[in-house]
């Protein structure tokens, strides 16, 4: 749990360090003004953390094809399919995020962004102990690197704390925690 949060306020250093770094007025917003839809797949390997009681160790193949629209110049709206397969035990988890944001801090090639989503889902692995029904809600928060490769495509590299739960329909609602990571590919 300790490594977690390491990660977690190390990477935001790191993005808060090269916001500051950008020179005032001398670099383009990461989405202009007239800016497409900008769409995306990310996929990744993951496996369970334990931030509650729950013992299960799961490996997870992660696939999030996404969908992302500006609402500003470093703010996107995105909706994001998620397709799991988990590995130990067997199972899959489905589901759509279309409450999701994500975030970008600086400008240049290289951009560090922050995003978070929630959505809803189907699993079969009732199995086990963090897991009580089928339906469930899906949270996420991430912390990532997005580098342009031209003007309308860009490669994504993420680190993202995924949650499973039923939101307490079914008790004792322990909930699936995961840490994932993903690389990814974005295009208008």
């Amino acid at each position: 749990m300790w490594r977690f949060h390491c990660a977690v306020v190390l990477l935001a250093g790191a993005a808060l360090r090269l916001h500051a770094q950008e020179p005032a007025g001398q670099s383009a917003p990461p989405f202009p003004r007239d800016a497409p839809p900008e769409w995306g797949v990310e996929a990744g390997y993951g496996f369970s953390v334990h931030l509650n009681r729950g013992r299960s160790a799961e490996h997870l193949l992660l696939l999030e094809p996404s969908v992302g629209l500006r609402l500003g110049p470093r703010i996107q709206y995105v909706i994001e399919a998620h397709i799991a397969h988990y590995l130990t035990p067997h199972g899959y988890m489905v589901g759509v995020m279309p409450l999701g944001a994500r975030y970008l801090f600086g400008g240049g090639r290289t951009i560090p962004y922050f995003s978070a989503a929630a959505g809803l889902g189907w699993t079969d692995l009732t199995q086990l102990e963090e897991i009580d029904r089928r339906f469930n809600f899906l949270l996420q928060a991430s912390g990532g690197v997005r580098h342009a490769v031209s003007e309308n495509q860009a490669w994504t590299f993420e680190a993202r704390l995924a949650h499973i739960s039923n939101a307490g329909t079914a008790l004792p609602n322990l909930g699936l925690n995961s840490l994932v990571f993903l690389a990814g590919f974005r295009f208008q």
